[in-house]
């Protein structure tokens, strides 16, 4: 980002901070607290990127959920969130914003118990930070082969390691199109992972978020074994009604 457009930023964040008067300190615990100081610099953040600010709707509204506490109303809103945070073409901003995506995943599932899934997230938010301080790499989708080709072998627990840096790495790919298929690819064959290592609970997961792409989850159900086609369709029942 140039001098001018952060010198912007910090003329838009202390404007807003001003407006509060003798309550100026007060204000700004409660701001942190909800991230209001987040939703006054991001929507300039995006538009001098050339960024629809409209693609955070869903991140915003689900830290609301967060931040009342409604940690299960919070999920489905952060799952889609981090469908739409992929439209984001600077890799910088969208691998920020997708930490900020997956800490909310780990909050909402550490508070109604899901400790595994909630770890999980964090692991994919440390990632997503590490990578974002990289340059891109190149040839990103023979990760996601070499992890597919574990899973057809029965190698199970090297593909679940692999699909899961492969959630990483396929952020290098700079189409829109080509990363998001790339993406749901590889939570599909994730998901039959962690069938196959009877890992139930993240296979729910991982088809919620499909589900949060398209609800038909027509990506995952002609390859999926019987038993996730199962899940599929308990996943796509409660999904539509919760």
């Amino acid at each position: 980002m140039s001098r001018a457009q952060t010198s912007l930023l910090a003329l838009v964040a202390g404007a807003a901070l001003a407006a509060g008067g003798c309550a100026t300190f007060e204000k700004v615990s409660t701001d942190a607290k909800l991230g209001l100081e987040s939703r006054i610099t991001k929507p300039v953040v995006y538009r001098l990127s050339g960024v629809d600010p409209s693609l955070r709707a869903n991140l915003d509204r689900a830290r609301s959920e967060l931040a009342a506490r409604n940690y299960r109303v919070a999920v489905p809103p952060l799952n889609r969130a981090l469908w739409d945070l992929e439209k984001i073409h600077r890799r910088s901003l969208r691998l920020d914003e997708l930490v900020v995506a997956y800490d909310g995943l780990a909050q909402a599932h550490l508070a109604i118990g899901a400790d595994d899934l909630a770890r999980e997230h964090r692991r994919l938010s440390r990632a997503l930070g590490e990578a974002e301080a990289r340059s891109p790499a190149s040839g990103v989708t023979q990760v996601l082969m070499k992890a597919k080709d574990a899973y057809v072998s029965a190698r199970f627990r090297d593909a679940v390691r692999g699909l899961q840096q492969a959630l990483i790495d396929l952020e290098d790919i700079e189409d829109l199109n080509t990363r998001v298929r790339r993406l749901a690819d590889a939570r599909c064959y994730l998901a039959f992972a962690y069938f196959a290592t009877e890992q139930r609970e993240r296979v729910r997961d991982e088809l919620r978020r499909l589900w949060a792409l398209d609800p038909a989850l027509e990506m995952c159900r002609h390859e999926a074994p019987p038993g996730v086609r199962a899940l599929i369709v308990d996943v796509q029942r409660k999904q539509k009604d919760p």
